[in-house]
């Protein structure tokens, strides 16, 4: 198995631009809205997210998921971060931090390749923290908030697209997979 033959599932077009911007390929890609378990266990999510998807789309598939683990909240949102931004947005991400008084933040992005009879699993953790307010006007979804360790005190979203691909937790599970599926 390896990348080029894989259907990206994901109906979030900006992790689809910029997966293939990190990969360097134009991915065959597959819009669906998959069911996901709530579980503060990232691999038990993207596990599941994948056969969710292998179930709707013939051949395999590359599905990807996120955690956002704030230090002061024990790990929490994790990888339940879409479901805390749609309900307080970035600006609520950082008053969470107020509240805990603890800014530390590790991102994780765990990638799955799965045909149906094996999944191979790369991860990328990126360490942080979560700035006072939003900042910057690219990225999407939290990268307003979010402060990577090695990019210089900038959020993601301050960040050029290719500089935070470069830094990128996304880059470093779908590089991470890369190497998993060439053994």
């Amino acid at each position: 198995m390896n990348l080029n033959g894989l259907v990206f599932v994901t109906s979030n077009l900006d992790k689809l631009r910029e997966a293939e911007a990190v990969l360097g390929l134009k991915l065959t890609h597959k819009a669906l809205d998959l069911d996901e378990i709530q579980s503060l266990e990232l691999e038990a999510v993207v596990r599941h997210k994948a056969r969710s998807a292998r179930d709707q789309v013939e051949g395999p598939v590359l599905v990807e998921d996120t955690s956002l683990e704030m230090k002061g909240m024990n790990g929490f949102p994790g990888p339940l971060i879409k479901w805390l931004l749609t309900s307080v947005g970035p600006g609520g991400i950082s008053k969470l931090a107020d509240v805990f008084g603890d800014r530390r933040a590790v991102v994780r992005c765990m990638a799955s390749a799965f045909d149906g009879a094996e999944e191979y699993l790369g991860l990328g953790v990126v360490e942080g923290s979560i700035a006072s307010e939003p900042r910057g006007s690219g990225g999407f979804g939290w990268d307003s908030v979010f402060i990577p360790s090695t990019g210089g005190g900038l959020t993601y979203a301050e960040m050029e697209e290719s500089e935070k691909n470069r830094i990128s937790h996304r880059r470093l599970a779908l590089e991470d997979l890369r190497l998993v599926l060439r053994r």
